[in-house]
């Protein structure tokens, strides 16, 4: 059974607005959504009100905002889709987790949009829900050696946004919230050695 997923979409276009809503009837995948289609000013109070898993957002409606909010600590850390067009820029585009074209092919937009559902954990199955992926355990394997986000990021070539969601679902289904704890887990689960370890002091 997959878990019930809550957006937040920000996209004046109603056209487009019925489009991701076709995506995600066309993957399964069952969610909660609320709709924007104004200029936001307060994006962070919007968030905090709504506490969505996903914002799909069109960044022409957010045009003040420099970075988007975080907080990681707080369970304040959704996953941002970016909906973009061919002329968006570099710096735009950066700011996302992820990107989605409004002009890509279809097959390309469901590819798209299943690899956002299964990095934020919606594609799991409940009895797989303590199971790490491929990905959470190289992930964990260079957390538990000293690596920094930046550095995963670097070493992984993707997102330091991308390196945290992984890193919260992996202390979501560890229930292991400090680097000190997962090391101890990566060892007594011999996904690393304590050689590795003294290695990296």
């Amino acid at each position: 059974m997959r878990n019930r997923l809550c957006i937040l979409l920000i996209e004046p276009s109603f056209l487009i607005r019925e489009g991701i809503k076709t995506l995600l009837s066309n993957l399964g995948h069952p969610y909660r959504m609320e709709e924007i289609d104004a200029p936001v000013n307060d994006l962070e109070k919007l968030i905090n009100k709504i506490h969505p898993s996903l914002v799909i957002l069109n960044p022409m409606l957010t045009p003040k905002l420099i970075t988007l909010p975080r907080d990681p600590e707080n369970n304040f850390d959704p996953y941002y889709l970016g909906l973009i067009v061919n002329s968006t820029s570099a710096q735009v585009q950066s700011k996302f987790d992820s990107l989605l074209s409004v002009d890509a092919e279809k097959h390309e937009l469901l590819k798209n949009m299943e690899k956002v559902l299964q990095q934020i954990g919606t594609t799991q199955n409940e009895t797989e829900s303590n199971t790490l992926s491929e990905r959470e355990l190289g992930i964990l394997k260079l957390v538990a050696l000293g690596n920094t986000n930046n550095e995963i990021a670097e070493r992984l070539f993707i997102s330091t946004h991308t390196v945290m969601t992984h890193r919260k679902n992996i202390t979501r289904k560890l229930g292991i919230k400090t680097v000190s704890g997962l090391t101890v887990y990566a060892i007594l689960n011999q996904h690393i050695k304590m050689e590795q370890i003294q290695g990296t002091e």
